[in-house]
C-alpha cells in the first residue's frame, strides 16, 4: 500500500514539474515581448490583403478580433492601425498581433506577438509574404 501511494505521489510531482517547465518559457518570452501602441503589416505578399488587430484577454483567455478593418490594399503598400486603444483593445490584453486576409485566398494570425502599452510610441511592423494559397504567411519583422 505504501508503495502504490509513493508511486501516486511521485506521479503527481512529475506532472507539477512537468507544467512548470512548460510555461517557464512563455513567462521569459512575455518578459521580453516588445510593447506597442499601434500595428503596421507590409504587404510583401502575391495578393491584395487586408487585416485586423486580435487581441489574447485577460479575462477569459480567449482571442477576440477588433471591428477595425485596414481595408484592401496591394502588393509594396503599408497599413497603420490607429492607436489600439481607439479600436478597442484593452490595455491589460496579453498578447496582440495582426489577423490577415488575402482577398479570395488564406487568412490566418500574424506570428510574433506584442503587448499593447497605451502610452508606448513604438510600432510593431510585421511583413506579409507569400501567395493567395501558398506560403501565406504574416511575421514580425521590428
Amino acid at each position: 500500500m505504501k508503495h502504490h501511494k509513493l508511486s501516486k505521489r511521485m506521479g503527481v510531482l512529475a506532472a507539477a514539474a512537468m507544467l512548470m517547465f512548460s510555461i517557464l518559457p512563455a513567462v521569459a518570452a512575455n518578459a521580453a515581448i516588445q510593447a506597442v501602441s499601434k500595428i503596421s503589416v507590409v504587404n510583401n505578399g502575391g495578393y491584395v490583403f487586408s487585416f485586423k488587430v486580435q487581441w489574447l484577454s485577460a479575462d477569459d483567455g480567449t482571442w477576440h478580433t477588433t471591428d477595425w478593418d485596414s481595408g484592401q490594399y496591394p502588393i509594396n503598400q503599408t497599413r497603420t492601425t490607429p492607436l489600439l486603444s481607439q479600436i478597442g483593445v484593452p490595455a491589460d490584453a496579453l498578447a496582440v498581433t495582426p489577423y490577415g486576409s488575402a482577398v479570395l485566398g488564406t487568412s490566418g494570425q500574424g506570428h510574433g506577438f506584442v503587448r499593447f502599452a497605451p502610452k508606448s510610441s513604438s510600432v510593431a511592423t510585421y511583413r506579409a509574404t507569400g501567395t493567395t494559397f501558398v506560403g501565406f504567411d504574416i511575421s514580425l519583422i521590428s
